[in-house]
């Protein structure tokens, strides 16, 4: 009887950290996406017919954001990257998006990671770090824009959002609201 009270047990315990394993593992990634115009631009910028969809997963442990976006009816694109601050409010260039089709004009797509080595610091916003720019966006404080040679302070802005409370395990915060 002892023995299967210990092998119960084992099993129970072994079951017990897995289950605590993966959801400390779940809760160090959030997954945020967006879609947009010019008209999220602050301020907003004429209508240039370009709109854009974009999802970006931020993983703490791997200390990795992945991403990937379309972009549709750009002409002459000059710059991407992502900006800290909320909808409605512009804020700073943090991390240049890489590996742009610089002066493309139509529909593209495209994927890319970034990591801690790729962060521009910008102690003025509190942006020190990668957990810095990480805490930020999934507090839904970061967008990514994309500029052109006829609107170089910005033609197109996606928000980056969580989808809900719910589905941001790092924080629990899902304040972003697409305006």
């Amino acid at each position: 009887m002892r023995k299967r009270t210990r092998i119960a047990f084992g099993v129970c315990l072994a079951v017990g950290m897995a289950l605590l394993m993966s959801r400390t593992s779940q809760a160090q990634q959030v997954v945020l996406s967006g879609s947009g115009s010019g008209a999220l631009e602050a301020p907003a910028v004429v209508n240039n017919g370009a709109v854009a969809f974009a999802q970006c997963t931020f993983d703490r442990d791997a200390q990795t954001i992945s991403c990937s976006s379309r972009v549709y009816n750009i002409v002459d694109l000059s710059a991407g990257h992502i900006h800290i601050g909320g909808p409605g409010t512009s804020g700073p260039v943090i991390i240049p998006i890489p590996n742009l089709p610089l002066h493309i004009s139509g529909t593209f797509g495209q994927s890319w990671t970034w990591r801690p080595a790729d962060l521009v610091a910008n102690p003025a916003t509190g942006i020190n770090s990668f957990d810095d720019l990480v805490n930020s966006c999934v507090a839904g404080n970061c967008y990514l824009n994309w500029h052109t040679t006829a609107s170089p302070g910005g033609a197109l802005r996606v928000n980056l959002c969580p989808q809900s409370r719910a589905s941001n395990t790092v924080n629990g915060i899902a304040v972003c609201v697409q305006q």
